[in-house]
């Protein structure tokens, strides 16, 4: 994976175009906050917004494209067919969106604790987990 200062966006989908599509909409969107007040100093172009890969898209710091901003773009992107991304959704993680579909992970054969919402695929690490609670 190709290092990149910047934002890093992950699609994930069973649709092979998804992140192309997320890419055209993003790259259309950046450019046309350009015409507003908070976007005039946004710097958008193929160079510094690049498709990498089959399902990421790396957004350098360059642009001055603020997270607020792309986070915004991509829920709208969902937003734009809300029948056909039913059940995705946009989640942040530091420098990094992931655009895709959400999995509740009791659907995933995950165990799940009740009081704070850890999840883990081991029985016997979710009953260690809840122990960490009662400080034993």
């Amino acid at each position: 994976m190709l290092a990149v200062a910047g934002t890093v966006i992950s699609c994930v989908s069973d649709d092979d175009n998804f992140a192309k599509e997320v890419y055209d909409y993003l790259l259309c969107e950046l450019e046309k906050q350009k015409q507003f007040k908070e976007g005039r100093d946004l710097r958008v172009s193929q160079e510094l917004v690049k498709l990498a890969g089959d399902s990421e898209i790396h957004v350098d710091s360059g642009t001055l494209a603020p997270s607020g901003m792309i986070k915004w773009i991509l829920q709208s992107f969902l937003k734009s067919d809300p029948t056909k991304f039913k059940g995705y959704d946009v989640v942040e993680f530091g420098d990094t969106f992931t655009i895709g579909r959400v999995l509740d992970p009791s659907k995933m054969e995950m165990f799940t604790c009740e009081i704070c919402g850890f999840f883990t695929p081991y029985s016997a690490e979710l009953h260690t987990h809840r122990m960490t609670h009662f400080g034993i």
